[in-house]
This record gives C-alpha cells, sequence and structure tokens, in this order.
C-alpha cells in the first residue's frame, strides 16, 4: 500500500480533514498539520474540497521512517554521565 505524506494549511479544514479521515481508517498526525494517509484518502478529500499539499510518497517503511524520525527529535537525551531525574508517581 501506498502511504502520502501531505500537509493541510487550513486550521479548520485541517480538523475536519482529521476528523473524516480517523472515521474511515488509520492516519499518522505530525506537527503543522501534517498526516500520513493511505493513497484512498486522497479521493476523500478530493471529495469533501479540502485543499492539502503533497509532501511525500512511499510505502510502510516510508510511514514507519517517518514515524520512528519524529519520536526520535523529540526523545529526551541527556548528557553522557549525567544522572537523570527519575519521574515517579509513588508518593
Amino acid at each position: 500500500m501506498l502511504f502520502i505524506k501531505i500537509q493541510v494549511p487550513d486550521k479548520a479544514e485541517s480538523a475536519r480533514a482529521m476528523a473524516e479521515l480517523s472515521r474511515r481508517g488509520r492516519i499518522d498526525c505530525y506537527a503543522d498539520d501534517v498526516y500520513m494517509v493511505p493513497e484512498p484518502a486522497l479521493d476523500l478529500l478530493r471529495q469533501l474540497g479540502i485543499a492539502y499539499q503533497e509532501l511525500g510518497r512511499g510505502g510502510f517503511d516510508y510511514a514507519e521512517k517517518t514515524l520512528r524520525d519524529t519520536l526520535a527529535a523529540h526523545a529526551q537525551r541527556r548528557p553522557a554521565r549525567q544522572p537523570g531525574e527519575v519521574l515517579s508517581d509513588a508518593g
């Protein structure tokens, strides 16, 4: 299956797109109104009149790499040989 990375520039349309697409299948949502959707989802967006920009295309590996790269970019890293703070609910 082919996955497409898209961006919906209009905030209101982006919210509408996310609601409609998520009712019909799996989508990955990223910052700045960017989504990873299966190719058939583009037909739905066209039917709804939602404008989008295509940012990239690829198979499952492409979708997985996008998710992995995004998570890695947001991972908290501590300097080497520095103890990290451990958060706990124990109280």
